[in-house]
């Protein structure tokens, strides 16, 4: 009977420890995972169109940082769309764009490029490119000719990794990979608009 006891109680003792191990693995795993969010959007009002500012954060898992630093760009789209809601159809799009952003890393200059369409800038460390890539100011996203007076309209941004744009053995790894799965929740909000 002593003898069931003990076994039964080392028995316990070791699944706790491999339960302990296995909550350990996943958070590292975790962890070690890539993310991006959207932290906050607006649209603010131009003299003839609407502009949106948004901040994101950019977490890069260490297999996506390595690939970078060994000169893979990573290609993001930011995508934004307004649309105004039907009760008994389908919602009305007022418009729908996107906007490439380039992440690269030049090995002989030893910096970090972000490209947001014609426009290139460089910086020493990682951190100072992810700041900048961070935070999107006065995109213009549509003209004020396109909305109708007393119209109740809703918003919404999404921000994702183009994975097809991966060297193609990349995007195989890629695929169903948590290290490349750089997409963020929709934001959607409610914006103030005036025609």
């Amino acid at each position: 009977m002593r003898y069931y006891k003990k076994t039964r109680s080392l028995t316990n003792k070791t699944l706790a420890h491999w339960f302990y191990f296995l909550f350990f693995i996943t958070t590292m795993a975790w962890a070690d995972a890539g993310s991006l969010s959207i932290k906050s959007a607006e649209l603010v009002a131009g003299d003839d169109a609407y502009v949106l500012n948004a901040d994101f954060e950019l977490n890069l898992s260490d297999a996506v940082e390595e690939a970078l630093n060994k000169g893979v760009p990573l290609n993001f789209l930011i995508e934004f769309q307004l649309t105004s809601p039907r009760e008994y159809w389908f919602d009305d799009e007022i418009v729908t764009v996107s906007t490439p952003v380039t992440f690269s890393y030049h090995a002989l200059s030893r910096q970090y490029l972000i490209n947001r369409g014609n426009h290139q800038q460089s910086f020493v460390s990682l951190q100072e490119a992810k700041d900048e890539f961070s935070r999107l100011r006065d995109w213009r996203v549509f003209e004020k000719s396109l909305l109708k007076k007393g119209e109740v309209y809703h918003a919404a941004l999404r921000v994702r990794l183009d994975q097809s744009k991966l060297p193609k053995p990349l995007q195989v790894d890629a695929i169903g990979s948590e290290d490349w799965r750089l997409v963020s929740e929709r934001h959607r909000w409610v914006p103030v608009l005036a025609p």
